[in-house]
């Protein structure tokens, strides 16, 4: 199975930090196949999510370029699916060539509820967690824009509550619904390793990404969501040996939002 890094964030991003090449020389250091750029967006107040797309171009296309002999490298991005934010995001997709999207939920009615305590107010962990699988559903159905859907299970790291894990079992019709949605329109899940660090595991985790598979699903992206070149390919190898006992037998890879063959 190929080794590769789909889900990476630059200085682009304002949570991150490190330059796109030294991103690039770390795959390379660790002997990565392909690596992805999916720096963010999010349409929140304060614009300060708004991945800045032409200038990020300018600064890739000619890091893909040098390294092509060396690295596979795609240029991809990482949008926050909102239902009030639809329009907007569509339109920054299709205004650039980019070859991967990853489509996540990160706020709920333009609400950060990773950033904001307040959207925890009088709700419990049961109602939050619902809330965050409903609007998912909801998005998943509405857009297009997306390939894969991100990291699935992102809330078992948020909220004011002692356990803040998810009873996968109170939810699971819903996320049933949500891989059937994905299935029939042609789009994926990444695994995104950045779970092994907190959990042991990815996120989705082995039991949910199973799920999608038996419902027929088999696009599966892999990615460190990597906020330092440091982070780039981490724990890559400990995702494939826990997950590829699905049966899936590669990562897909896309150039110009197409799966490649």
């Amino acid at each position: 199975m190929r080794r590769i890094d789909y889900h990476t964030h630059t200085c682009f991003s304002p949570d991150a930090i490190s330059q796109p090449e030294e991103h690039i020389l770390e795959a390379i250091h660790k002997g990565l196949d392909e690596i992805c750029f999916t720096d963010h967006n999010d349409f929140v107040e304060g614009g300060e999510w708004e991945l800045k797309a032409a200038d990020y171009f300018q600064a890739l296309l000619p890091l893909k370029e040098k390294y092509k002999n060396q690295i596979k490298v795609k240029i991809g991005i990482e949008v926050g699916l909102d239902m009030k934010s639809k329009e907007k995001t569509e339109k920054l997709i299709h205004a650039y060539p980019f070859d991967f999207v990853i489509g996540s939920i990160h706020t709920i009615d333009l609400c950060d509820f990773a950033a904001e305590e307040s959207y925890f107010e009088g709700k419990t962990k049961q109602q939050f967690h619902s809330e965050y699988f409903k609007a998912m559903k909801e998005c998943v159905e509405s857009f297009d824009c997306f390939d894969v859907l991100g990291h699935l299970d992102y809330v078992r790291r948020y909220g004011p509550y002692k356990d803040s894990s998810i009873d996968y079992d109170l939810h699971q019709d819903i996320i049933d619904e949500i891989f059937q949605i994905l299935i029939k329109k042609g789009k994926g899940i990444e695994i995104n390793v950045s779970g092994f660090k907190q959990f042991g595991e990815g996120l989705p985790n082995y039991h949910e990404a199973k799920r999608y598979y038996e419902l027929g699903g088999r696009i599966f992206t892999m990615g460190t969501d990597s906020h330092q070149a440091s982070d780039v390919g981490r724990y890559i190898d400990e995702a494939i040996d826990m997950y590829q006992p699905i049966g899936f037998h590669d990562i897909t890879t896309f150039t110009q939002r197409q799966k490649d063959e």
